[in-house]
């Protein structure tokens, strides 16, 4: 055995360690990996989301002006950008002059992975969005 100079504890060859990066690396992978499919889910998750809440007051906005041709093409345009989705059941009720104009859009979200089901959220989780304007 080698001695550090002066006193203190014997310095251990490289071999006796040559295993333990290993072994640490095999204990940590599985929990990086966790935290990265976590991610990527609850990532596209609220992506999708956003798009749908989105093309929903986009639709609205439409619909305010009285172009229910235009919220309907938004509506079509959010459900290309949407990703491990079910296609979204739409609902609009176009209000008459002065009155409010709804869109609701709803769709399910399938996790990519098995670590939802893991955690108890389950496989699919449902997403609702829904905007209001008055028509002008």
């Amino acid at each position: 055995m080698r001695r550090h100079i002066g006193s203190g504890p014997p310095i251990r060859s490289s071999k006796s360690q040559r295993g333990a990066s290993a072994v640490e690396f095999a204990l940590v992978l599985p929990i990086l990996l966790v935290i990265l499919l976590g991610i990527i889910d609850f990532g596209l998750y609220f992506y999708n989301d956003l798009q749908l809440t989105h093309a929903a007051r986009d639709a609205a906005r439409y619909l305010s002006v009285g172009n229910t041709d235009g919220a309907q093409e938004t509506l079509a345009e959010a459900e290309d950008r949407l990703v491990s989705t079910s296609p979204p059941r739409v609902t609009i009720t176009p209000g008459s002059q002065g009155e409010a104009g709804t869109v609701t859009v709803q769709a399910t979200y399938r996790f990519i992975t098995p670590l939802p089901a893991f955690v108890g959220v389950g496989s699919t989780v449902g997403i609702d969005a829904s905007a209001v304007m008055r028509r002008e």
